[in-house]
């Protein structure tokens, strides 16, 4: 008998596994694809809205494009059972360089204002990026949002099959492909990226949202590295230090920002 895949989380605490709070986090972010017999880890900001419609493609709930908001609505659908979690015949997740991650979290849900942050009175308050950084150092990673959270907290197993990167998202499509599940491209029709924006370089990092949102309506926003000063890259560090370690284990320090 081959025992079933050792998960990262369970045993972490020693209370029943639906009262801890990493394993039921983790767990919440495992979705099955029915016929690779797979378990797929989403990490928001990494592709995960393409690789959700995938699934739906693949697991028979969505037909083509035109559904595609559906997947909003339904991110508990194809959650992973805990037997399909043991006995899940491939694993994989998509990591990104964790610089890259956060100034797209930050161009893309605060500055286009999906996620606000308001003061004590709740005045919506402006931000910019290193106010940004200081926020998330200021807050448990428990209740840190989804899109910024570590990377390494959505990690459900202790090993997986694979590890791909975004920095090198074809060769996770090639992969899966030769595993017969099809990756289709959802950027264009969801318009929330950012890879059709002129890139400037210069020194945003203390430039707040409103004139940011000011050059992405223009077409244009600042490229990813002039997001950050040495005090950002230092704040990002300290947030991330677990993320940059697990990315340069898996690809070392190439593909890295800084």
């Amino acid at each position: 008998m081959t025992n079933a895949r050792l998960l990262r989380n369970a045993r972490l605490e020693y209370s029943t596994v639906n009262q801890n709070e990493l394993y039921t986090f983790s767990l919440e972010h495992a979705l099955s694809i029915y016929p690779l017999d797979a378990v797929y880890t989403f990490i928001p900001k990494n592709a995960c809205s393409t690789l959700r419609y995938s699934i739906a493609i693949a697991n028979g709930f969505l037909g083509d494009i035109s559904d595609i908001n559906w997947i909003h609505q339904n991110n508990p659908t194809f959650m992973s059972t805990q037997r399909e979690v043991a006995l899940a015949s491939y694993t994989f997740v998509v990591l990104r360089c964790p610089y890259t991650r956060i100034a797209s979290c930050f161009l893309n849900k605060i500055v286009d204002g999906t996620i606000n942050f308001n003061d004590a009175t709740g005045n919506k308050v402006s931000l910019n990026f290193h106010d940004f950084l200081s926020v998330i150092k200021s807050q448990q990673r428990s209740e840190r949002d989804q899109h910024w959270r570590n990377q390494s907290d959505f990690l459900h197993y202790e090993r997986y099959d694979e590890y791909f990167s975004l920095e090198s998202f074809s060769e996770a499509i090639n992969s899966l492909g030769a595993r017969g599940f099809t990756v289709h491209d959802t950027r264009a029709a969801l318009k929330h990226d950012l890879s059709n924006m002129k890139r400037v370089d210069g020194d945003f990092s203390k430039t707040k949202q409103e004139e940011l949102q000011k050059m992405k309506e223009e077409g244009y926003l600042p490229s990813y590295k002039s997001m950050f000063g040495d005090v950002e890259i230092e704040l990002a560090n300290d947030i991330y230090n677990d993320d940059i370690n697990l990315y340069k284990s898996h690809f070392g320090d190439n593909c890295l920002l800084f």
